[in-house]
């Protein structure tokens, strides 16, 4: 059974009676992620000449417009940036992620995001060699893991969305059979209506 505790800016989450070591990385002010990559994707974009990009997300696809200045647009005939993210995440995202494995013998790794996952099983490969990798297949397949789980996204009364809530299901799955006591979860997403959303809610 999970539970959970709540402070006045954070929260905690339990399985069995084990923590589960989360990291909200949604919790930015454009409530994505790729926010904390965004400007350097930007810079690396425009030393590249690219002003025409492709994103399958397209709330991430608004953030790296913006971050561009508008000087660079989402198109589905633009340039293939899977390279610029995961070097961007490597570079700028994991170090923060891996700052966390201390208190953890596992790193969860959510699929869904692929450059991401890219990113984080090399920085884990090279720095913390003896931490266990676990692929959550939810939204595609990862590199590099030591244990695969195809999760289900878990109810939650937390507002997380279906990625976040997919990773916590492997996490508890992790515990549960016994590959992990303190998987690391990063949490990706939030279930909140963003402002791309109310524009096609109203139109």
């Amino acid at each position: 059974m999970i539970t959970y505790q709540l402070y006045q800016d954070s929260f905690a989450i339990y399985y069995k009676g084990r923590k589960i070591p989360t990291i909200a990385l949604y919790t930015t002010p454009t409530l994505h992620y790729i926010q904390h990559v965004a400007p350097y994707v930007a810079k690396r974009l425009a030393e590249m000449g690219i002003t025409e990009f492709r994103h399958s997300n397209p709330h991430a696809a608004r953030i790296i417009e913006i971050a561009c200045n508008w000087h660079c647009r989402q198109s589905p005939t633009g340039a293939d940036i899977d390279k610029v993210l995961e070097e961007a995440y490597y570079n700028h995202l994991a170090d923060r992620i891996m700052a966390q494995t201390p208190s953890a013998d596992a790193l969860v790794i959510p699929c869904a995001d692929k450059p991401l996952a890219r990113a984080l099983a090399k920085r884990a490969r090279e720095h913390a060699p003896d931490l266990t990798l676990i692929a959550s297949r939810y939204g595609g397949d990862c590199p590099q893991a030591d244990y695969t789980h195809d999760p289900q996204p878990i109810d939650t009364p937390l507002p997380l969305g279906p990625t976040s809530r997919a990773a916590l299901h492997t996490a508890t799955w992790a515990i549960g059979e016994g590959v992990a006591e303190a998987p690391l979860t990063p949490l990706l997403d939030a279930d909140c209506v963003i402002a791309h959303q109310r524009e096609s809610q109203t139109s």
